[in-house]
């Protein structure tokens, strides 16, 4: 009991915790000095606060994204002409070992490597995006191609796709070289929120597309969280990523980079 008391005092004072704490304390006093008004609004802050850092909301919202993707066995997926790993799993750093940071979608890494390993495909494609460390411009796609060789890949069964702005920059690579080699099936890894919007625009290349999804950030895979807690930032994070799929799926469709939306 004590342990959860400290835990929650701990979650106070993370920012997440002091603004909704602070919204509290601001309701209180508004509401007794008899200002009605202000006091209602700060108190809506403070239960948008609730809704978002404390309640299951973010992640029924972003894992609507997910749960079509669910219960994948990837021994079960079929063999394709390439496996396409995109983009924003790693990125430089100068200490990391290696010189690979993993980010928060490092899991695509580990998943690409994996179909690789069980003979899903002869070849990797590499994508991601250009950063510039200590005036050196680094392609994510060499990072991981380096990384790879350290983990048995050989170096010639890999491509890396260079730097690119966004999933259809990496879309429109993987065509072209889908029209060289004369391949027509690729499978497709990327994070489970990300793969409704990805899989439609690579689709839309010509290619026939198997989803292999990783990557999933909310209880459609992960372990639920015991109880009501303080507000804290996942919440948030969840929230962030569904609007930015969401958002990002609508323009796709405008910029005419996806058609009509097709069942996973």
């Amino acid at each position: 009991m004590q342990n959860a008391l400290f835990q929650q005092l701990v979650y106070l004072l993370e920012p997440i915790g002091l603004l909704w704490f602070g919204l509290l304390l601001l309701t209180g006093l508004l509401w007794w000095r008899r200002h009605r008004a202000f006091a209602c609004a700060a108190g809506a802050l403070a239960v948008f606060v609730t809704i978002i850092g404390s309640s299951s909301v973010p992640g029924v919202l972003l894992g609507s994204l997910e749960q079509p993707y669910a219960g994948v066995k990837i021994e079960a997926l079929p063999t394709a002409d390439a496996i396409v790993l995109l983009g924003g799993g790693a990125e430089p750093s100068r200490y990391d070992v290696g010189g690979v940071h993993l980010t928060a979608h490092g899991d695509r890494l580990v998943m690409a490597h994996r179909l690789f390993h069980i003979g899903k495909a002869p070849v990797l494609l590499l994508g991601g995006n250009a950063s510039n460390l200590d005036g050196v411009i680094r392609f994510e796609s060499e990072i991981v191609r380096d990384l790879f060789i350290g983990w048995g890949v050989p170096a010639e069964a890999m491509i890396p796709l260079g730097g690119n702005k966004d999933t259809h920059d990496e879309a429109l690579k993987v065509r072209a070289l889908a029209t060289e080699h004369g391949w027509k099936r690729v499978l497709l890894v990327t994070s489970a929120n990300h793969m409704r919007r990805a899989s439609a625009v690579v689709r839309a290349q010509g290619l026939e597309v198997v989803p292999a999804p990783c990557n999933f950030l909310t209880t459609v895979s992960t372990t639920p969280t015991r109880g009501w807690s303080v507000p804290r930032s996942q919440g948030f994070l969840k929230v962030a990523t569904w609007l930015h799929e969401e958002i990002g799926y609508f323009m796709y469709r405008r910029r005419g980079w996806i058609g009509a939306e097709i069942a996973p």
